[in-house]
Formats: structure tokens, C-alpha cells, sequence
């Protein structure tokens, strides 16, 4: 029984895989890409939750509303991090992004359980990162980027991501539990890798330097006045310069 269970919430709890990709995402500064995360995870889990028995009571929308925004939240994913790793400035970045959630959402109404629904968005976003990075490296004349990008984001990440795509069109008939649930795991594993480590944007330091206001005058007792008589005995006591002496005489 308890086996059963388990294999029952095993690709409900798989989905939360994706919270480590939000929160390296929100710890990188890209807060866009874990927001899209979150909100992938949420429909993803809820999906299965509504679709396996025992959970329904959790099912406040109709599946076929979950179904669509699990599949086009996890498009979306792909092409977010995509945009990420191809580091646009504004406002490059925001007109890709848009229209990839455009163009995503009318896909995934027309066919959300066909190849075409992940297959445009990763094409796509490769093409424009490749065209992006050889107009680099002709300008640079040098490989663009690092080759630490390449070994340590790029490789690892579309395999984790060609991996997932398997599991999810290839091989998820052997046993849909199991293989659904490392679909997520690999799908997770990708988002993370491929997010740069750069974070997206520096925390800027203010330095705050000395007050320049006016300076509060100190305060000080004010000096005793001689009387009169004071001050003619002390002029009369003080020495004459040499001049007045000889007018004197």
C-alpha cells in the first residue's frame, strides 16, 4: 500500500525539483526566471496532484486549465533560461522574452502534447544565440564566450535538457511514474546550469562621505571688558614705539 502511494505522489513531488532552480535564480539577481520557475512548479505539481487519485479535493481549476499552463509554464522555462544564457541588454532582452510568451502561448493552445511545443522555442532560442556569439567573435576575434561557459553552462546544460526531452517523448511509456519523475529532476537540472553565474545585475555600494552642511560654531564664553580705568592704566603703562617717543621729546 504503501508502495502504491508513493508511486501515486512520486510525480507530484518530483516537481518540486524546480525549487532549487528558483532559488538560485532569485540568489543570481534573475528574478524574471524564477518567477516563470515558481510559476511552472505550482501547475506542474497541481497537474498531477488533480490527475492521480486521492488528491482531487486540491483541484480548484479544471484539468484541462492546469494541463495547458503546466506545459506552456515549462516552454516558457526553457526559453527564458535560453534568453538568459544569451545575455542581451535591455531592450533586446524584454522584446525576446516577449515574444517568446507570445508566440509560446498560441503554440501550446494549438498542440500542447506535440514535439513542435518545445522543439520551436529551444530552436529558436539556439539560432539566436548562435547568431548573437559568432557576431561576438567576429568583433572580439576570439572565442566568445570563455571556454569555461561552454564546459561548465553550455555542455552540461542542453545535455540534462536532451536528456529530459527523451525521458518525456521516448521513454516515458515504460513506467510513467519513475521516468515522469527524473523528467523533472533533469528538467530542474538544466534550467540551473544554464542560468549564468553573473549574476544579472551588481549591487551598487553607496559610499557615504563626510557631512558637507554648515558647521555649528562652538559656543565659547565671550571675553571680559576692562573698565575705563583699566584700560588708561594699561596704555599709559605700556611702552611707546621709538616714533611717538621722539615726537614726545
Amino acid at each position: 500500500m504503501g508502495t502504491l502511494v508513493a508511486k501515486l505522489l512520486l510525480p507530484t513531488l518530483s516537481s518540486l525539483a524546480l525549487l532549487p532552480a528558483v532559488s538560485v535564480a532569485a540568489k543570481r539577481r534573475f528574478h524574471m526566471e524564477a518567477m516563470v520557475y515558481l510559476f511552472t512548479m505550482f501547475f506542474v505539481a497541481l497537474y498531477h496532484a488533480c490527475n492521480g487519485p486521492g488528491l482531487s479535493i486540491l483541484c480548484f481549476l479544471r484539468l484541462d486549465v492546469l494541463e495547458y499552463f503546466s506545459v506552456y509554464g515549462t516552454a516558457l522555462s526553457m526559453w527564458v533560461s535560453l534568453m538568459a544564457l544569451a545575455d542581451f541588454d535591455e531592450p533586446k532582452r524584454s522584446t525576446f522574452v516577449m515574444l517568446g510568451v507570445l508566440t509560446i502561448a498560441v503554440r501550446t493552445y494549438h498542440d500542447r502534447w506535440g514535439y513542435g511545443v518545445y522543439s520551436g522555442p529551444i530552436g529558436a532560442a539556439v539560432l539566436i544565440i548562435a547568431a548573437k556569439w559568432l557576431q561576438q567573435m567576429k568583433e572580439k576575434r576570439r572565442l566568445y564566450p570563455d571556454k569555461s561557459v561552454y564546459a561548465q553552462q553550455v555542455g552540461p546544460g542542453l545535455c540534462f535538457g536532451a536528456l529530459a526531452l527523451l525521458l518525456r517523448f521516448f521513454f516515458q511509456d515504460w513506467e510513467y511514474t519513475y521516468v515522469h519523475s527524473f523528467y523533472h529532476c533533469a528538467l530542474a537540472m538544466s534550467f540551473v546550469l544554464l542560468l549564468p553565474k553573473v549574476p544579472a545585475g551588481k549591487k551598487r555600494t553607496f559610499s557615504r562621505g563626510p557631512r558637507s552642511g554648515p558647521k555649528r560654531r562652538s559656543l565659547q564664553p565671550a571675553s571680559v571688558l576692562p573698565t575705563p580705568a583699566e584700560a588708561c592704566s594699561q596704555r599709559l603703562s605700556s611702552p611707546l614705539p621709538f616714533p611717538a617717543a621722539v615726537a614726545r621729546l
